[in-house]
């Protein structure tokens, strides 16, 4: 007879299983008598263990509680940090306990994945203002701010120049009149970097802080993954004015800003807080998304990436074969990819209209009358890309027309700005190199083809006359986007100018906008400040010194030709050798009625 059980049968209590239940891992059910069940049923000797486990004394939700708890302390403790010590010992200690361990374990995995993190909802930052997305790691504001020291009254003098000139070319942030250089500094310590980077092209001081932004850029985006608004916002003032004059790839940080933006999530809708995946991520255990408003500062962002992605694809779109197969030397620097604009999104069209409504500030009137005009150029550049220019360019000529006066037509009197007015013109004489093509009607006169070419000479011609009006000083505040302009418009002046065909009149091109007159004013511009021409050995050349090279090397390339077209005697060299080295700045023999704006930007950047 077996003898009887604990009463109840209850199992061994925690930590008391025998020897041989310990070791297989099984249940141990005890005997009143002594011994247990199974030793007795395999003939085993029933020896108790030799020590007894004890319980954790903490749960893990304890652990988690006192994780976050030291994370709130060092966020709470940023901001004492800039003014003054904390003394005293922390309190380590959490306040209350979860009740729900498995879910705050859910909670921290969560935080820890990007790839299970949320539709992006901001949260408070260590930097006051700022923003975190999706639970995205954000460097700490010192690690940010060492990217580059300049002195607080410099600083000052800078972003006044930034708010004022800059940003009317480009205005996708609203700085207040009255925001301070710390206050941008405390709120968005990496777009302050950017800004004092691009602003101080000249100071020694900074040391090489043009490869330190380069490579905090690459370890946030390619590395860490971790996207914010003030990454955005330091990377498109960095796109749109320091790297274009530097380096060339665009392309590059076109596709990273596209990249940043897709992570953000600001170019579509935000989940809604009673969503159907909101409502299967609660039950599965996930955190629920808090409902997210979009701000104006996101809506200004997302439309400012859409003009500049636009821009790179527009002066990308029509690299010619023809290019690379005479230029082996630079066939490398030049197969750049071709990439489309960002995605129009109806949440994007819906960014359009607020910040029209919303009228917070006149830069906004003048960022949506920039980015209709523009949308009627992506309509272009898609109609070319999938061939459908080819066959009946006059079709879509008048239909693009149409767009881009109806853009124009809402853009009120008092914003008629120069910044608009070359925006305008640059799409208006975009949209008619369509009729730079074979004609339509063989070895007949076709009207409205030498109609669109005579206003894309009339809109060039004006482009390029707002762009004198500049001083050349202003030349180093115009973003990315109306210095591809001002290479599309003399790229196709210069076209107009050589265009063969016998309808069209090369003296009438000639009196109504002289290319190598246009050439002659800007570099005589460009040589009134000779305090930013001083082409220092091994150091980065500015945008300055660059538009002079690449200018002087076009007008000594393109005048030969053009004054043999001209049928005039040609002048005497005067080009000051010390500026530019011409003999290899353009290949002999290069078809240049076949260079387009994609190449011009691939030989700036190699100038």
């Amino acid at each position: 007879m077996k003898p009887a059980r604990l009463p109840g049968g209850t199992p061994a209590p925690y930590g008391r299983a025998c020897q041989n239940c310990a070791h297989a891992k099984c249940k141990c059910m005890l005997f009143a008598s002594g011994g247990c069940e199974r030793c007795h049923r395999l003939g085993k000797t029933c020896m108790p263990a030799q020590s007894v486990r004890k319980p954790n004394q903490r749960s893990t939700a304890s652990k988690f509680a006192k994780l976050e708890a030291k994370v709130d302390y060092v966020l709470a403790a940023y901001p004492a940090l800039q003014g003054s010590t904390t003394s005293g010992q922390p309190n380590w200690e959490p306040a209350a306990l979860s009740p729900a361990p498995a879910q705050t374990q859910r909670d921290a995995l969560e935080q820890s994945k990007p790839g299970m993190a949320p539709t992006p909802t901001s949260i408070s930052s260590p930097y006051t203002g700022s923003k975190i997305f999706g639970g995205y790691n954000v460097p700490a504001r010192n690690e940010v701010l060492s990217l580059l020291r300049i002195q607080p009254p410099m600083a000052q003098e800078c972003l006044d120049l930034f708010r004022t000139h800059h940003l009317q070319y480009l205005p996708f942030f609203y700085m207040p009149p009255d925001m301070t250089s710390e206050q941008l500094q405390n709120k968005l310590p990496f777009f302050w970097v950017c800004i004092m980077e691009v602003l101080t092209p000249q100071n020694t001081e900074k040391g090489d802080s043009f490869r330190r932004i380069t490579n905090h850029i690459h370890q946030r985006v390619m590395v860490d993954a971790g996207p914010s608004m003030d990454l955005l916002l330091g990377m498109m003032t960095f796109v749109s004015w320091g790297a274009y004059s530097k380096r060339p790839f665009l392309n590059s940080y076109v596709h990273m800003l596209m990249g940043v933006i897709a992570e953000l999530g600001i170019n579509q809708s935000p989940i809604g807080a009673n969503s159907l995946m909101q409502d299967f991520k609660f039950a599965i255990g996930m955190k629920r998304n808090e409902s997210g408003i979009r701000t104006l500062e996101e809506r200004r962002a997302v439309l400012g990436c859409f003009l500049i992605s636009s821009r790179s694809v527009l002066n990308q779109s029509r690299l010619l074969l023809g290019i690379l197969t005479q230029i082996n030397a630079i066939s490398t620097a030049m197969s750049m990819s071709r990439i489309d604009a960002m995605r129009w999104t109806p949440h994007m069209e819906e960014s359009l209209s607020v910040l029209a409504e919303a009228k917070e500030c006149p830069e906004d009137e003048i960022l949506v009358a920039m980015v209709k005009m523009y949308l009627v150029l992506d309509r272009l550049y898609h109609l070319r890309r999938d061939g459908d220019t080819i066959s009946s360019p006059s079709f879509y000529l008048r239909t693009l027309k149409i767009q881009l006066d109806a853009a124009r037509q809402e853009i009120p009197s008092h914003l008629q700005t120069h910044t608009v007015q070359m925006y305008y013109y640059s799409a208006e004489f975009t949209i008619n190199e369509l009729a730079l093509g074979p004609s339509t009607i063989p070895h007949l006169p076709d009207l409205q083809r030498l109609e669109s070419l005579h206003t894309s000479l009339q809109a060039t011609k004006i482009w390029l006359n707002i762009w004198l009006d500049l001083r050349a000083v202003e030349y180093m505040q115009v973003s990315s986007i109306v210095f591809f302009q001002w290479a599309r418009a003399i790229l196709n002046l210069y076209r107009l100018t050589t265009l063969d065909d016998p309808t069209w009149s090369k003296s009438v091109v000639r009196e109504t906008a002289d290319v190598l007159d246009f050439l002659n004013k800007s570099i005589a511009a460009i040589k009134e400040y000779p305090e930013y021409l001083r082409f220092e050995e091994g150091k980065d050349i500015n945008l300055l010194e660059k538009g002079l090279k690449m200018t002087e090397a076009l007008k000594s390339n393109w005048e030969p030709k053009l004054i043999e077209l001209w049928g005039l005697p040609m002048p005497a060299n005067d080009t000051d050798a010390s500026m530019i080295h011409s003999d290899d700045a353009l290949p002999p023999g290069l078809s240049l009625p076949q260079i387009d704006d994609s190449w011009m930007m691939e030989f700036l950047g190699s100038l």
